[in-house]
């Protein structure tokens, strides 16, 4: 960008220190913009080649991570074992775990002992302290916490609401009637 600066004289004075700070200056500036341009190249070519490297997990590696994770709920599942399973480092595991399942490996692992949990509080009366242990977390208080913060009401309330929709649904087969849809009149079932 060679460009020229002209410069006007007032009257017959001409200041040359004037003429050449001037010049210098917009030489400085013209560097700075051509610096910046040149790093914000660099800055986009790097994120696009970032972009382009984070690859997902493989069918056979989504398939064997939740296998793994839905077999061992209620154990200590660390980043570093899900990775061994799928022989990738740590790093690029979690980066491509993220790409597949569109979440960090222990969100994905929190939910699965969140299904496990609501599974075990709908169909069984075990006490919260057990179903806790068995969803590998550790202890009653840690499952309420989660429980609410993931399902959006407490383990309490969902077993209260899971029976409710239990009973409802099924009593014609414990009581012998069957609920019609339509007016929800009782109709006697011959067993």
């Amino acid at each position: 960008m060679n460009k020229t600066i002209y410069y006007i004289p007032l009257q017959d004075e001409v200041d040359v220190s004037k003429t050449w700070g001037l010049e210098a200056d917009y030489r400085a500036i013209e560097g700075l913009v051509e610096r910046q341009s040149i790093a914000d190249k660099r800055i986009t070519v790097s994120v696009e080649a970032k972009e382009k490297l984070t690859a997902g997990l493989s069918e056979w590696q989504r398939k064997k991570i939740i296998r793994y994770v839905d077999g061992n709920v209620d154990s200590k599942l660390r980043v570093f074992d899900l990775s061994e399973q799928v022989r990738l480092s740590v790093s690029r595991f979690s980066k491509g775990f993220n790409v597949t399942f569109g979440r960090p490996p222990y969100d994905y692992v929190l939910s699965r002992r969140m299904e496990a949990a609501k599974y075990l509080i709908a169909s069984t009366d075990e006490p919260l302290s057990q179903i806790a242990h068995a969803c590998g977390l550790s202890d009653q208080a840690h499952l309420s916490k989660v429980f609410k913060r993931l399902v959006g009401m407490t383990p309490l309330k969902w077993r209260k609401s899971a029976s409710v929709a239990r009973s409802t649904d099924w009593d014609y087969l414990i009581a012998g009637t069957r609920r019609d849809c339509g007016d929800c009149a009782q109709v006697s079932v011959a067993l």
